[in-house]
């Protein structure tokens, strides 16, 4: 690449960053300094659970163009050529004459864009997780520059459009624990780098996971038993283009301070704020019962009062939703901001 080019792909590389949030206007700035025809862009991600492409990011669309590069486009065999070829195409490289299409007749040539490139934005060889689009108003203003241009920021752009990557995840829990995205009714998903959570597939877990998602909230830690032990479990919420949903985080669990399953259900009528009467006809037992257990757990955490456990219990996630029981989500999440962390 020559300087310039070397210098926007340096902007790209910052704009995209590794955090939450992506400077797309910073991105389409350096683009069209390196190839000063650009006149519209667009960013696409692929979402594995509704099945389609999800606009992240574009400008100098109308909305008929945006929308039909988006979600139209890639189901031609225009769309199908573009996703065999391992580099970036021209819009002269695609096939069966393009230029007669109804999208370069209807939309794009109407609208004055004359000339085109798209890329699909993959990982690996096959997962295909994103498509950016350019396009310029005078036909041959791209060429083999422009293209070994963009196919160098393939996968720069790609890392930060997949779906089953999280930054903000990553910046924010450590190696140890495991993740996976829940899909409604569908199988769960691994998020990248990261192997996949031994709960997920936790019918309970995925129930659980289904109502939170209807609460609007940001998180919420509880404990959950697994094949081999406790665990400690986070359910997050995202709103990320075509990474929004829940997300099951999961870290074993050591117990040091030797709680039972039942304990952890009477913190968890604690938290959510029920009376010993109402957390007795809620697990079945007597009310005697649970004021033994109140009496132990304000022993093992270490608490005066009963307030106080609910609150040590609530931040350090010592519940077990169960929306049967004493665990019902709505009260053990009342209060909770709507974005994490």
């Amino acid at each position: 690449m020559d300087p310039t080019m070397v210098a926007s792909a340096v902007r790209i590389g910052a704009a995209l960053g590794s955090g939450a949030e992506v400077e797309w206007d910073e991105v389409f700035d350096a683009i069209t300094g390196a190839v000063p025809d650009v006149c519209a862009a667009q960013v696409t991600g692929w979402d594995p659970v509704a099945r389609g492409f999800v606009i992240l990011a574009e400008r100098g669309y109308s909305r008929t163009i945006s929308q039909d590069l988006a979600h139209e486009l890639p189901r031609t065999r225009w769309g199908g050529q573009l996703f065999d070829s391992a580099v970036p195409l021209l819009m002269d490289d695609a096939p069966h004459n393009f230029r007669d299409s109804p999208h370069y007749q209807e939309n794009l040539r109407p609208a004055g864009l004359e000339d085109g490139l798209s890329a699909a934005l993959r990982l690996g060889q096959q997962r295909v997780v994103g498509i950016l689009h350019i396009n310029a108003s005078v036909q041959a203003s791209f060429g083999e520059r422009t293209r070994s241009f963009v196919n160098e920021l393939e996968t720069a752009f790609a890392r930060r459009v997949d779906p089953l990557r999280s930054p903000r995840f990553d910046a924010w829990f450590g190696p140890e624990w495991t993740a996976s995205r829940l899909v409604p009714g569908g199988i769960p998903l691994p998020l990248a780098d990261r192997q996949p959570s031994p709960l997920a597939d936790d019918p309970k877990v995925q129930a659980i996971g289904a109502a939170f998602g209807e609460l609007g909230v940001g998180t919420v830690a509880f404990l959950w038993p697994g094949p081999d032990g406790w665990y400690r479990v986070r359910l997050l919420r995202v709103t990320e283009g075509s990474r929004t949903g829940v997300i099951l985080a999961t870290a074993p669990y050591a117990n040091t301070m030797g709680l039972t399953a039942r304990e952890i259900d009477v913190a968890t009528g604690i938290v959510a704020g029920l009376s010993n009467q109402a957390i007795a006809e809620g697990l079945v037992v007597s009310r005697r019962t649970v004021e033994t257990y109140v009496e132990r757990l304000l022993g093992k955490l270490d608490c005066q009062s009963r307030g106080e456990a609910a609150g040590v219990a609530a931040r350090a996630g010592i519940i077990r939703p169960n929306p049967d029981g004493v665990g019902d989500l709505n009260r053990l999440t009342r209060g909770s901001e709507p974005r994490w962390p």
